[in-house]
């Protein structure tokens, strides 16, 4: 809760949740419910945003205000608005600084951030992966993804959590004509392991 929130943020979440387990249980008394609920608090330091979203058991939260909660789930969340914590690795290469975020909360938080130098006109854009090193997984949570808008310049957020100890590989790529096209990258590889 942020300092002057008064707790007014937490309540909107619990009865938007609420309401729509309520309405999933009318609409059809499903067994499993998928909600999704979002709530915004203003303190004197800044805005900070919560999205809580459930299915079939699973749970993620993520407050972009540099805090991620997340307990068991099988799918990749959506990328935080920017990375928490610091940067532990930046690399330049063929015109792409890729950068490397590491933030001790859920065990570890690594999250990768990517800019194209030269900027990116449509339809290019650029994809961020990453994964933790020892892994051959293409799925949350050993491996995230995140593809940018066309002319977006920068991909941030994509992450891993429970990463203390754990090596991981990032890579970000730029695709100038779109996908099918030529491309060129910048990695990181085996970093933050400890």
């Amino acid at each position: 809760m942020a300092d002057g929130d008064g707790g007014g943020g937490s309540s909107a979440v619990g009865i938007a949740v609420l309401v729509a387990v309520l309405i999933g249980f009318v609409a059809g008394g499903r067994a499993t419910t998928d909600t999704t609920s979002s709530t915004t608090t203003k303190s004197g330091s800044g805005t900070s945003s919560t999205t809580t979203s459930s299915s079939s058991g699973s749970t993620t939260t993520v407050r972009s205000s540099n805090t991620v909660v997340t307990t068991s789930t099988t799918e990749a969340p959506t990328p935080l608005a920017s990375c928490p914590g610091r940067v532990v690795r930046e690399t330049t290469e063929n015109g792409i600084t890729l950068r490397l975020y590491y933030d001790a909360q859920a065990g570890g938080v690594n999250c990768v951030s990517a800019v194209h130098n030269g900027g990116v006109t449509p339809p290019g854009y650029i994809k961020n992966e990453l994964r933790f090193a020892t892994s051959v997984g293409t799925a949350w949570p050993v491996y995230a993804t995140q593809t940018g808008a066309a002319g977006a310049a920068e991909v941030s957020g994509v992450y891993l959590i429970r990463t203390d100890n754990r090596c991981v590989t990032a890579v970000a790529t730029y695709y100038p004509s779109g996908s099918g096209g030529s491309s060129s990258s910048a990695s990181l590889n085996k970093v933050a392991c400890g």
